[in-house]
Order: structure tokens, then sequence, then C-alpha cells
């Protein structure tokens, strides 16, 4: 980023220092732009910012507006003593009426804010730093904030803002050490899942949990099985079972959460048996039962009903399944013409 008005917030300078070269910059632009009478109250600015008086540098600086004064440096000025006294908001106002009037004053806007930003997270003030950097960013959409990325990332999904906070995991993910710090896949993937976008978060979760020892797991199966349960009714609503049966594979081989298995043991059992893995199928039928949290009630009865319907079904039921128009005839259930008018092409992938 090339150089700007106020090197204070370009370079790792910082207390007195930073003070005295920000009062050198400021006394030159007076001594080459500003004239008239406002002159004396950005000196007087200018010599109490340099001592650190940052109530009386803001008084005299807005004087000098008073007086007259137009230049962008008086705006920059009192935003830049605002950005030291940490309220955002009138520095943001000072700086939008510097930019409207000289352009170039956006770079030194968005550098005067992404410091900030460093400055209120080295406080542990995550919402003062979240709101520097966005108006960082509203100054120069394209600034870097890597340092940044997963302390915004992780303050957004706290506050529930989940949208706001994929951008800045993404960028964290671009280059993290996961063997470092694993905590960010699974906080990704909360993100993710959160938005609705379970195909993703899938894939974060799986990478986290074989990154943690069993003991640990049990959150982030309950996510996975989640999710993976959600993808299942998706493919096969698409009519892609092939992906379905991979998702409930998934939560049938985890166990959770376990409100959800003895759905899972049946949608499986309904793909498989479509697709005429009849022993397959009635052996899913068969864990509905024992992993129903009731151990009976209106699934089991539908599970054992298609378990006789495969056992007793014969090859009458296969013949006029066979017969009837758009299904397939490999299917271990009878034709059910209501139902099967719903299917197209069942146990088939896309």
């Amino acid at each position: 980023m090339k150089t700007t008005r106020f090197e204070t917030v370009r370079t790792p300078l910082s207390g007195s220092d930073a003070i005295r070269l920000a009062l050198m910059v400021f006394l030159g632009l007076a001594g080459c732009t500003l004239l008239g009478e406002e002159e004396g109250s950005i000196s007087r600015g200018d010599q109490a910012f340099a001592k650190g008086d940052l109530a009386e540098a803001l008084a005299e600086y807005r004087l000098a507006l008073r007086q007259g004064a137009t230049e962008p440096e008086v705006h920059a000025r009192i935003a830049h003593t605002y950005v030291a006294l940490r309220r955002v908001d009138d520095a943001r106002e000072h700086y939008r009426l510097a930019v409207s009037k000289d352009s170039s004053w956006a770079d030194q806007a968005a550098a005067d804010f992404v410091r900030l930003a460093r400055r209120e997270e080295g406080a542990r003030d995550r919402f003062g730093m979240a709101s520097a950097v966005e108006t960082a960013l509203d100054f120069r959409p394209g600034i870097s904030v890597e340092d940044l990325a997963l302390p915004l990332a992780e303050h957004f999904s706290d506050i529930g803002e989940y949208g706001r906070a994929l951008p800045f995991f993404q960028k964290t993910l671009s280059s993290a050490d996961f063997d470092s710090v694993p905590g960010v896949l699974f906080e990704a993937a909360v993100a993710y899942d959160e938005v609705g976008d379970c195909e993703t978060a899938v894939i974060y979760y799986e990478e986290y949990r074989d990154r943690i020892p069993a003991w640990r797991r049990s959150e982030v199966d309950w996510r996975l099985g989640n999710c993976s349960f959600r993808l299942a009714r998706a493919m096969r609503s698409e009519g892609d079972d092939d992906e379905a049966l991979r998702h409930l594979e998934t939560l049938v081989r985890i166990g959770e959460p376990r409100n959800l298995l003895a759905m899972a043991y049946f949608e499986k059992g309904e793909i498989l048996g479509y697709r005429g893995e009849c022993e397959a199928a009635m052996e899913a039928f068969r864990q509905v039962p024992l992993v129903d949290p009731s151990g009976s009630g209106p699934l089991v009865d539908r599970a054992e009903e298609r378990i006789d319907q495969i056992r007793f079904g014969g090859w009458t039921g296969r013949l006029q399944q066979f017969l009837l128009p758009g299904r397939d005839s490999d299917s271990c259930f009878p034709p059910d013409p209501v139902t099967d008018s719903l299917r197209v092409a069942p146990g088939r992938g896309r």
C-alpha cells in the first residue's frame, strides 16, 4: 500500500514517537495549505495532540471549522483524533468529508481504522474491532486484514451472524494450520451449517472429527448426523438415492443423533428395497425397533410391514410390479399405484 499522510498508522511506531511524527506531518501540512485565522487553531490543536491532550486538540480543530476552514486536512485531523479516542462513528463521518473533497484520503482512513481494529483486538473488545474493520473496508474494500480474520469470524459467530462470519472463516481456512488449530474447522462447519449449507458443513465436520479423540466427538457427531440426515432427505427428493444412502450411512456409522437413527434405518431400508437389495433392506428394517426410543410406534409398524412385504410378497407381486408402467422391475416391494406415481426411477442415482 502506498505511503499516506499519517505515517504513524503505517509503521510500527507507537506512543510518543508516533505522536511526534504525526505532529510533524500536520505542522508541515499546515504551513503549506492552511492560511487565515483558523491557522492558529490548527497549530494549537497539533501541539495539544503532540502532548497527548486529545480533548483539547479536538476542540481546536473543530474551532478551525467554525472559523471557516474547508480543507480536507482539517476533517482528516479531526477524524484521526477521533480514532485515537476510539470513537469510530465520529471518525468515520469526518473521514468521509475529507474523502469527498480529496479521494486520496481513503487510504489513510482505511489504515487508521485497521490500526484501531488491532488495538481493539488487543484490548479484547471484539465489537470495537469489528466496527473498525468494517469501516476500513468501507473506505478500501480490498484491504487485507488476514491477521484479524479469525477473531472477526469468531465474533460474528458468537453473535449469531454466521453469514458475515463465513468470508472471514474462508480467509482463515485458506492459510490455517489445522494440526495446531483444529477447532477452526468445527467453527467454520457450524457457520456453514447455520446458514443451511450442510453440503460444505459435513466436509469440515468429518475432517475435524478425524483430528480429535473419540471422547470429544459428542457435539460434532450430533451436528454431523443432523446435517447428514437433512442431506439424505434432500437427495432422495431429487431422485439421487446413491447420495442419500451415503449420507444415511454416515448417520448410522456415528450413531448420532439417536432420535434420528430409527428414521435413518427406515430410509436406508426403503432405498435398498426399491433397488432390489432385499436382504440388505430387511436387515435395515430390522434395526428400526432396536434403535427406536420407544421400541414401538408407527415407524416400527411400518418397518415390520415392509419386512413382511419383502418376505411374503412372492413372484406375483414382482410380476405385477414389472408390468406397472414407470416402475423398476427389481423392487422388493409389491406395487403401490399411489406411491409409485410419485417416485421417478427409484433406486437409481442421478
